[in-house]
């Protein structure tokens, strides 16, 4: 599946890689949340507890796989000419150059959401 989207070009991977972000964001925080609810134990102070969030994520992430893979595809052309301006407004170079821009503002804020909620049930 993965294969057809790339197909569709960089607009389509990065369409692909949002819908996974976002996903993977979720489910960790929802797993998280979960984990810490059922429990009443803080799962970033159990490194066992927390690869078991990390397979659930995991778990969870496959079963949306399908509606990713579409909603990449219908996505890739709004998500294409949001590039191409991209592009043009910061006047890079090429296409590529607003990608890894957009990837890497959407990894940092994943990234920050997941660290902000692990120190803060470190008491952080």
């Amino acid at each position: 599946m993965r294969a057809r989207v790339a197909k569709l070009g960089l607009a389509a991977v990065l369409a692909y890689g949002l819908f996974d972000a976002v996903t993977y964001t979720t489910f960790f925080v929802l797993a998280f949340l979960g984990y810490e609810k059922s429990t009443g134990k803080n799962p970033a102070a159990n490194l066992k507890a927390l690869l078991g969030i990390v397979i659930l994520m995991w778990t969870g992430n496959n079963v949306t796989r399908p509606f990713r893979v579409a909603g990449a595809a219908a996505l890739a052309p709004v998500i294409d000419r949001g590039l191409k301006g991209m592009q043009e407004k910061l006047n890079l170079p090429s296409q590529i150059y607003a990608f890894l821009l957009v990837v890497g503002s959407v990894a940092v804020v994943c990234l920050t959401v997941v660290g902000f909620l692990i120190l803060s049930k470190w008491g952080m």
